[in-house]
């Protein structure tokens, strides 16, 4: 794939990111925070992605850590703390049994989508600003 090709396809996953982090907003805004929290790892997720994808790299994880240490270099200790909030939110926001069958619904809360929000909008501006350095 070409280097342009590449920043093309980068572009993409930052625009799909930036679409789920307002749907995680209006997740918020309705009281669903167990939805919520998991658009906010997609966020995540697609933010790094885009990185790796700039260089056309492999994109398969969905663990944000893993992507963090496939992007390589000196990776900043807030980032690898967003990365942890957001893996752990991958599953459990999603199935009853991933909880011991305790309801998404009733176990995540505002508190919880705050902060999960934060930690993507945070993580997707730095993926954003290091893919318009590189570029």
């Amino acid at each position: 794939m070409s280097l342009e090709s590449a920043h093309q396809r980068a572009q993409l996953w930052l625009r799909q990111a930036r679409d789920d982090l307002k749907a995680a907003q209006v997740l918020q805004r309705a009281g669903q925070a167990a939805q919520s929290c998991f658009q906010s790892q997609q966020v995540g997720e697609k933010a790094l992605k885009a990185l790796l994808a700039a260089e056309d790299r492999d994109l398969r994880s969905h663990s944000l850590t893993a992507l963090l240490k496939a992007i390589g270099g000196e990776i900043e200790e807030p980032r690898q703390r967003q990365a942890r909030l957001l893996d752990k939110l991958y599953a459990p926001t999603r199935y009853p049994d991933a909880l011991g069958d305790e309801v998404p619904a009733d176990v995540f809360g505002p508190e919880d989508s705050e902060s999960a929000l934060q930690a993507a909008s945070e993580l997707l501006d730095w993926a954003a600003n290091r893919l318009n350095k590189s570029s």
